[in-house]
């Protein structure tokens, strides 16, 4: 009787296992699936080209199968070697923290505002030349995903020096300000600085700019994964 029982349980562990493992598989910003072999030599050749940055920004599971939604490439740092977006990227994998920000009525928002569709958030100020420059790739977004996704700046500077701004310069976000307080506990020190958020106010990007010429299709792919 015992031998039959510690036949049973070891039939069990061995093919019960296997039934319930799942193979893990990648799809680099929504491209061609490849398995965990494939998908590492991948990194490895990305790797030659400097410090890996990999993100996951959504994972399907079924029952035999995890596919996991990639956004793969390399931290692109100053020719002194120091990455000027390091702060900022401490904040992939955290809930964005929107409840320590106030509205135009200088009530603070709730913890869910966010929720429910990915965000964008820029950070900039008015006399930033890079951030006026990205302002129609970001003006670009905000037109072709219009409701989808939750547009949104946060400057340091008041409503009167933006309103002036924004008589001369198109910018389709929703304006948060004086948040001075904020941006300095988050060590916002390069402008302009760009997060992108999941559904459930999660950090997956911490970008610096985004532009035509350089990230904005990877930008938009991740979007579309994150929908």
């Amino acid at each position: 009787m015992n031998i039959k029982l510690n036949l049973y349980i070891l039939s069990f562990l061995i093919f019960g296992t296997n039934a319930f493992s799942q193979n893990k598989y990648y799809r680099i910003l929504g491209g061609k699936t490849f398995d965990e072999t494939a998908y590492q030599k991948i990194k490895e050749n990305v790797a030659k080209n400097g410090k890996v940055d990999e993100i996951i920004l959504k994972a399907e599971t079924k029952k035999d199968s995890i596919i996991n939604y990639v956004k793969l490439g390399t931290i692109l740092v100053l020719p002194d070697g120091t990455d000027p977006y390091a702060d900022l990227r401490k904040f992939v994998g955290t809930k964005f923290a929107i409840e320590k920000f106030v509205d135009e009525n200088s009530k603070n928002f709730k913890k869910d505002y966010l929720k429910g569709k990915p965000t964008i958030i820029n950070f900039w100020f008015t006399r930033c030349p890079p951030c006026i420059e990205e302002l129609p790739t970001l003006n670009k977004l905000k037109e072709k995903y219009g409701d989808k996704i939750n547009f949104i700046s946060i400057t340091f500077e008041n409503q009167k020096t933006v309103n002036e701004f924004l008589k001369k310069y198109e910018y389709n976000f929703k304006h948060i300000l004086n948040s001075k307080k904020q941006t300095d506990e988050m060590k916002i020190e390069s402008y302009p600085s760009n997060l992108i958020l999941d559904k459930n106010g999660i950090v997956k990007i911490a970008e610096g700019e985004i532009s035509d010429d350089y990230n904005l299709k990877d930008i938009e792919k991740s979007l579309d994964i994150l929908l």
